[in-house]
């Protein structure tokens, strides 16, 4: 989880909490991409909360004065400084902090000797990148294959642009498993939907286990629409117990007991049904049970205007909808108008086996669809929905129509228990969308923007005894680093969690900012873990301002040497300090300043410090300056790597975090 801004870090001194939190945020932001398209500000916020490990202040204020101060302060005599903080028992192999105000940039790199004891992960790497463009990613690991696991083989797919809508996933695997009942489940089908009608038929076939429990069953349905009503057409096997035996000992009973078991549905419609049996056939068995094997038909009658009726009275006089008479019953209609063209079932349990078919088709419902819109926008619900979106759920549907857009789904798959406690899978799944470029031409003629460009593929393998992991992602949309900043900062700023005016401050310049692009990285492999992460906005002063009212801070640098780590803080103006000569008592009412603190007075020094890497935070992040929003290869001609997306980047906010809490004390 990524920390909240108000959310502060214990280091050993302000300046470090200050970096530790922009840093975080930065990476956050870069979290929110696919939550702020897909998942809403309620997503958005919930990927916003605090971790349980990290301390919290009220403010950002509270937490620059109240953690520690500068190890050393070099005063110049032009009113600028130089703030040093020093970490003796830093461990890391590298470490690298830099910042540059005036350009917008932000960068950390940390290098380290990771234990891994057990070798698990054997190698890993991945990151991503979210700029005004979209989001995108790729990243891949090899661990060791885990115990239950005998073999893999996954692959999935999709794409969604301007001229296609697909998706493709297969697996293929075996698997330790401890059941005791050997057995097959499989199934295969498909779906296919259109703007008016819907056609689905598949299969279903379970051998042992479950499908011996279904033995001695035997159903065959089907349902006709007529112009008089619905004709249901049956034949059925199944065992009987002595218990309700008596319910079908004759030909007149079990019509009666048909008759009580569908009339029911009628006469909640305000319709009638009729039961005819054509073949009848009820016989003891040798364990006390009955064989009970009936053909009937059940013929219904006035349901479509028991239906129109009471669903118009219904929405007429519901308290919440704004609907006449009229309009109510244009709408129940449309509800009768639906056309059933197919509805068979089959189901056959026999010799410790259950097979299902079925076959449906259901058309003329593209009335229905707008007729719902219709009923939203009369309802008091609609008043929670932005009419915005109504009208283009309203344009999406008829644009579908109008496009004759066509969905279609296929399937096929079997999970198989073997004796000798092995669970074998083989199973794939694809769909494609017909017409999607007409579709998307009519949403965009319309005024209506059209989904995110989305690309995406995954893959698993294994390899002796190994599993490598794959993953790829590109998610294309116009100034979304923007709007996720906006979106985040709206969220967080609403959260049910008080915030300080100070910390309000902080979320607010943050959004103002203008984030333009964020990255982060990871490897892990050869006992060393890599993580890198950086940002460059478009004004980093607004930020800069909440930090500190009293200095002007230009950046930050730092190096590393023999296990002591070192930050150096860039100040261009004191304030009402005058450098050229002030000594420690002139600047001690700082909160830089500390009893421990060394201050050396302008001419008094010859150190020198490393610079504001700033050409390298730029190539890091594959920008300039003079780039502007005008970056056609947003990814430098090279992916962007990035596994598991959200909550990828979360783990390396995590763990950047961590890295820059180890510099304390």
């Amino acid at each position: 989880m990524v920390p909240k801004i108000d959310t502060k870090i214990r280091t050993k001194d302000g300046v470090r909490a200050f970096l530790a939190v922009f840093l975080v945020a930065t990476v956050a932001v870069a979290t929110m991409g696919l939550p702020l398209l897909y998942g809403g500000v309620t997503t958005t916020a919930e990927a916003a909360e605090p971790t349980a490990d990290v301390e919290s202040y009220d403010s950002i204020s509270q937490a620059e004065s109240s953690l520690g101060a500068a190890d050393d302060i070099y005063l110049k005599d032009d009113g600028s400084a130089v703030l040093h903080y020093k970490d003796d028992s830093s461990d890391l192999n590298k470490f690298d902090l830099g910042v540059d105000v005036s350009e917008g940039l932000v960068h950390m790199l940390v290098v380290d000797d990771t234990d891994n004891q057990n070798a698990e992960y054997e190698e890993a790497s991945f990151s991503a990148v979210l700029d005004q463009s979209g989001l995108s990613g790729d990243g891949s690991m090899i661990m060791q294959k885990p115990d239950d696991l005998k073999d893999l083989n996954a692959e999935v797919s999709g794409e969604v642009s301007s001229e296609a809508n697909t998706f493709d996933a297969s697996a293929t695997g075996t698997f330790e498993s401890q059941a005791a009942t050997a057995g097959t489940v499989s199934t295969n089908g498909h779906v296919t939907a259109t703007p008016d009608r819907l056609e689905t038929s598949g299969s279903v076939s379970v051998e042992g286990g479950m499908g011996a429990a279904a033995s001695g069953t035997y159903m065959d349905v089907s349902l006709e629409d007529t112009n008089s009503g619905y004709t249901l057409d049956m034949t059925q096997e199944q065992l009987v117990s002595e218990w309700s035996a008596s319910q079908w000992e004759t030909r007149e009973k079990a019509k009666q007991t048909l008759q009580q078991q569908y009339a029911s549905v009628a006469t909640g419609l305000g319709g009638s049904s009729e039961v005819t049996i054509s073949n009848y056939n009820f016989v003891e068995q040798s364990n006390g049970q009955y064989k009970l094997t009936l053909e009937f038909t059940v013929e219904y009658s006035g349901i479509d205007n028991g239906i129109e009726q009471q669903l118009a009275s219904q929405l007429a006089s519901d308290p919440s909808t704004d609907l006449s008479r009229s309009e109510a019953t244009e709408i129940a209609s449309t509800v009768t108008d639906l056309e059933i063209e197919t509805l068979e079932f089959t189901l056959d349990g026999s010799g410790g086996s259950m097979d299902a078919d079925w076959t449906i088709a259901i058309a003329n419902y593209d009335e229905l669809s707008l007729a719902m819109i219709d009923m939203i926008e009369a309802s008091s619900a609609s008043g929670e929905i932005p009419q915005e979106d109504i009208e283009s759920a309203r344009t999406a549907i008829e644009a579908q129509q109008a496009a004759d857009l066509t969905w279609k789904l296929e399937w096929d798959g079997s999970i198989e228990q073997t004796s000798n406690q092995e669970m074998k899978l083989d199973a794939s799944i694809s769909s494609n969308t017909e017409n999607w470029g007409a579709y998307i031409d009519k949403l965009e003629s319309e005024g209506v923007e059209p989904p995110k460009d989305v690309t995406f593929e995954m893959s698993a393998k294994t390899d002796g005894d190994e599993l490598a992991l794959d993953a790829q992602f590109d998610l294309e949309a116009k100034d979304l680093a923007t709007q996720a900043v906006n979106a985040w900062a709206k969220s967080v700023q609403s959260s049910s969690t008080t915030m300080s005016s100070d910390a309000d401050q902080f979320v607010q310049a943050l959004a103002e900012s203008e984030l333009e692009v964020a990255r982060v990285d990871a490897n892990l492999g050869d006992g060393t873990v890599r993580i890198e992460g950086g940002a460059r906005f478009k004004d980093m002063s607004k930020l800069t301002d909440t930090v500190s009212n009293s200095m002007s801070i230009s950046g930050v640098a730092s190096e590393t040497n023999d296990g002591s780590a070192s930050v150096y803080v860039y100040v261009d103006d004191m304030g009402d300090v005058d450098t050229a000569s002030a000594t420690k008592s002139d600047i001690e009412h700082l909160d830089v300043v500390g009893s421990k603190t060394t201050v050396h007075a302008a001419g008094e020094w010859d150190e020198e410090f490393p610079p504001v890497k700033t050409d390298e935070m730029q190539n890091y992040l594959k920008t300039d300056s003079n780039d502007g929003d005008d970056k056609d290869d947003k990814n430098g001609g090279d992916s962007i790597p990035g596994f598991g997306m959200g909550v990828g980047l979360a783990a390396i906010a995590g763990l950047l975090t961590t890295f820059v809490l180890r510099l304390r004390e």
